[in-house]
């Protein structure tokens, strides 16, 4: 028998192979296995969803701009060796190396779809491998950590994938001992072992330096039920056509800064996107385009006050507290670095909004 053509079929043959999956196993096979949903990059304006630099380049100039602090933190050498692990289309790579702001920066994007790792090799300046190799000085990761293959738990019991005839459907199986999991109340708990995994790599790879991780989620629970993404709509049932849609839930913050801590990394509190980016001048710039719209508008100008007020909406959506601005910004360090000011600044906006919602 040859291999799989299809997700499906993969799926299949594993359950066939050796009964009910783990739902990790059965969103590596969907997601990242041969046909898979990241076999090919699925973001973008007409992909099955958008990230923050999709939405406005002002979002890559104050990552620039937290970058740059970060590279402050650690002195010299230059330039700054950044690794951006699941880099995609390369839409945040292109707007990072053009807002950088006189930041060198040698950049390497790491891509496990081949598909992926093939259109980031056009882009000028970057280079590109399909793990996380050392040395570098900083790991950026937007919107990884929720795509990482999980287990999902219910109750006593551990969610995993079996065959009803030709249909996948859940089977609960006895939970193995020894599953780090939210302490959430929810319906359903996640074992993140993906993401755990990944910080597993980071302590083995990073010899001093920082990790700036972006993601939806919380502090001791996950952002929702397991769900996906199609055509920029949302999927509730993902076991019905896999390889063709997203699988995510969101990431427990809480859960991952105390893993990291107990192999000896330092991780700072996060905070949520909103927060972080108007630490770093968001509401700055939105003022200047603000001044820009008035101005426009006095001097009798009413199609370039049109753009400034669109090209300002679109930015708000980076802080919308329901939407991006629910993001949250974690940053990881190697012992004896010290946090950057900006997120010093935005522990201080949080406080203060703890104090004043």
């Amino acid at each position: 028998m040859g291999p799989a053509a299809t997700p499906r079929e993969a799926i299949r043959d594993a359950i066939e192979a050796r009964g009910p999956i783990t739902f990790a196993e059965f969103m590596e096979l969907a997601l990242y296995g041969p046909g898979g949903f990241y076999q090919t990059p699925p973001v973008g304006p007409s992909g099955d969803f958008v990230t923050s630099p999709h939405v406005h380049p002002v979002f890559c100039e104050l990552v620039a701009a937290a970058l740059r602090e970060l590279a402050d933190r650690l002195g010299p050498p230059s330039p700054l060796r950044l690794v951006e692990v699941g880099a995609g289309d390369g839409t945040l790579a292109r707007c990072l190396l053009a807002g950088s702001g006189g930041l060198p920066i040698s950049y390497t994007a790491v891509e496990r779809s081949h598909g992926a790792r093939t259109e980031l090799s056009t882009i000028e300046g970057i280079g590109v491998r399909s793990e996380l190799v050392p040395p570098f000085d900083v790991v950026l990761a937007n919107e990884l950590l929720d795509n990482l293959p999980f287990r999902v738990l219910r109750g006593e019991r551990e969610v995993r994938i079996g065959l009803d005839g030709d249909r996948l459907v859940e089977v609960l199986a006895p939970a193995e001992g020894g599953l780090f999991t939210s302490d959430a109340t929810d319906r359903e708990r996640v074992a993140p072992v993906g993401a755990l995994a990944f910080i597993d790599t980071l302590r083995r790879t990073l010899e001093r330096g920082f990790a700036l991780l972006i993601d939806y989620g919380g502090l001791g629970t996950t952002g929702g039920p397991v769900h996906g993404y199609q055509g920029q709509a949302i999927v509730e049932d993902v076991l019905a056509d896999p390889g063709t849609t997203d699988i995510t839930a969101g990431v427990d913050f809480q859960l991952l800064a105390s893993y990291a801590r107990s192999v000896g990394l330092v991780a700072f509190a996060s905070v949520t996107q909103r927060d972080a980016l108007l630490a770093l001048g968001l509401d700055r710039w939105m003022h200047r385009q603000l001044e820009g719209q008035r101005r426009s508008m006095e001097a009798g100008r009413g199609t370039e006050a049109v753009r400034t007020w669109s090209d300002r909406s679109r930015a708000s959506l980076l802080i919308d507290p329901g939407g991006l601005g629910r993001l949250r910004w974690m940053v990881l360090a190697t012992p004896g670095l010290a946090p950057p000011p900006w997120l010093e600044r935005a522990w201080d906006r949080s406080r203060a909004h703890a104090r004043h919602p």
